[in-house]
């Protein structure tokens, strides 16, 4: 990836948790992410995989979390050069906004959501000093390009009056009208119905495009970054197991939990749901090598003994597999994948990509 555009760099990024003393529970175990201006990318993979918590150390909101990093800036600013509250107030909302995955944990049921939006957007120096009236225009009109209609009623209205799909736009406001350089949506459409998360994602999609804010976009189904995400991390056990663009990761993956994901999106009700089987790792015991090695049908012998490095597919893949190695056998996949990556490969061919 080109460092000259950069806006996020973290190298060997480590992040665990006490539980008793002198005894750590590692949930993220060295990964390596960037994202440039104006870029979407996905974290994905399934709960407790540590997408959450490689997100929030961006902000330094994991309660009692020890981390470290050989690097992680944003805009060249060094964020581990400071643990100092009146430090980190200037980054949360100005350089790195956050959206979480329930709306109403954003919103005080008991205050109006203009009341809400002012002290927000109070808290930025540029705006804290002007007149009421402009303020009120600026989010008014913020409210209205975000697809809720009757704006100005809306402001003066209590939270509790309004459906889940508009809380989430009325959250989306509030932490894009202070124009971080980036926000960080965690897991946005998962309490929302189905029929409104994908108006939720097109609205990610347009704020980059209008006003170059880069975004994380975080989800356990890989199907949710399917369509905005540019560049795509997929996380298991607190690791980067395979990274590449859209195109890479849903024309050519190349690790098993990768195809192991695209199989479980499901495609039409007549189709038996595909699972994958086990469940995820205890972080407190992770097994000997490969952490998706006992639930990984595709698994070969060394995986039990020997975690597997990145291998470099091209310039923008990489995965953390074996069956990369240049001594791995080939395997086969299974009919219902590979039928499924054939149709993603005529998608992007069809879109001239």
């Amino acid at each position: 990836m080109n460092n000259n555009n950069s806006l996020l760099e973290v190298k060997n990024l480590k992040v665990s948790f006490r539980l008793k003393r002198n005894k750590y529970i590692n949930i993220v175990r060295g990964i390596d992410i960037e994202i440039k201006r104006g870029e979407i990318i996905g974290i994905v993979g399934e709960s407790g995989s540590g997408k959450s918590v490689t997100s929030k150390s961006f902000l330094n909101i994991n309660d009692n979390a020890f981390m470290t990093a050989d690097k992680m800036e944003i805009d060249g600013i060094d964020l581990q050069k400071s643990k100092k509250e009146s430090f980190w107030k200037l980054i949360r909302g100005h350089k790195i906004g956050y959206i979480p995955q329930d709306p109403l944990t954003s919103l005080n049921p008991t205050r109006k959501i203009g009341k809400q939006l002012l002290d927000a957007l109070n808290k930025n120096i540029e705006w804290s000093n002007k007149l009421y009236s402009e303020k009120r225009k600026y989010l008014v009109g913020l409210l209205e390009k975000f697809g809720i209609r009757n704006s100005e009623a809306v402001f003066d209205m209590y939270p509790h009056t309004l459906s889940g799909g508009m809380k989430q736009r009325v959250v989306i406001t509030m932490v894009v009208a202070l124009k971080p350089s980036l926000i960080i949506a965690d897991e946005p459409t998962t309490a929302l119905d189905p029929t409104v998360q994908a108006s939720v994602l097109a609205l990610f999609d347009e704020i980059r495009e209008q006003m170059n804010i880069s975004i994380i976009l975080i989800s356990h189904n890989i199907s949710v970054v399917a369509k905005f995400c540019d560049y795509i991390y997929v996380m298991y056990a607190g690791k980067i197991v395979e990274k590449g663009t859209k195109k890479d990761i849903f024309t050519e993956p190349k690790h098993p939990y990768t195809w192991a994901l695209i199989s479980a999106i499901p495609e039409n009700k007549e189709d038996r749901l595909y699972s994958i089987k086990g469940t995820p790792p205890d972080m407190n015991n992770l097994p000997l090598g490969d952490a998706f090695a006992p639930r990984n049908e595709y698994a070969l012998e060394i995986d039990f003994i020997k975690e597997a490095p990145l291998f470099e597919v091209s310039e923008t893949h990489s995965a953390a597999t074996w069956l990369l190695h240049p001594d791995a056998p080939s395997v086969k996949l299974s009919p219902e994948l590979e039928t499924r990556l054939q149709n993603f490969r005529k998608v992007f061919k069809d879109h001239g990509q």
